[in-house]
């Protein structure tokens, strides 16, 4: 005589300490449009699609070290003429990606430190996640250059995912075409 053995689906268990996951709604993609950044874009895409997610794009344009005498000039219209050039850099960067336009919450420009101005945004858009890029930087260029990726860790009000330039992918990204 064979037993009958009754399996058994259990559900799973919640206790009150698990705490629970937030929906991702927005996701702040810093782009500075070197293959670094657009390799942290193509991760984001499938990421936003799969959360159900809309992608902020932010292009920050850092301040040039320039001698004391060029304060009496104005700068607002290389100011916005930088702003104008990164806008349609950026469009045309999410049409070579073939980034569907309804995933596209905004684009965005800044002017600053990009540490401060990613950390800024992510507050400003309350932002659910930050995706970005390291370059990877070691030894005496780190030391130099600082790791932006580092800070906005430390500074961002919300989680950051750091895509690292050429380590093992679990996103299969793919080039824009040229």
């Amino acid at each position: 005589m064979k037993k009958k053995v009754a399996s058994k689906v259990s559900k799973p268990v919640r206790n009150a300490g698990t705490p629970r996951l937030r929906r991702v709604e927005s996701i702040l993609v810093p782009v500075d449009f070197s293959d670094c950044s657009i390799k942290a874009l193509s991760y984001a895409v499938p990421m936003a699609k799969l959360l159900g997610a809309k992608i902020a794009l932010l292009h920050v344009v850092e301040p040039l070290a320039t001698p004391d005498f060029v304060g009496a000039f104005p700068l607002s219209m290389d100011n916005d003429r930088a702003a104008a050039e990164a806008r349609k850099s950026l469009a045309t960067t999410s049409k070579k990606l073939r980034i569907p336009p309804a995933l596209i919450e905004r684009a965005s420009v800044r002017f600053g430190t990009a540490y401060h101005e990613i950390a800024e945004a992510a507050r400003d858009l309350k932002s659910d996640l930050v995706i970005l890029s390291t370059h990877g930087h070691t030894g005496i260029k780190h030391a130099f250059l600082g790791s932006t990726a580092e800070r906005v860790v430390r500074h961002a009000p919300c989680p950051v995912l750091v895509v690292r330039e050429s380590e093992k992918d679990f996103v299969a990204t793919r080039k824009p075409s040229t």
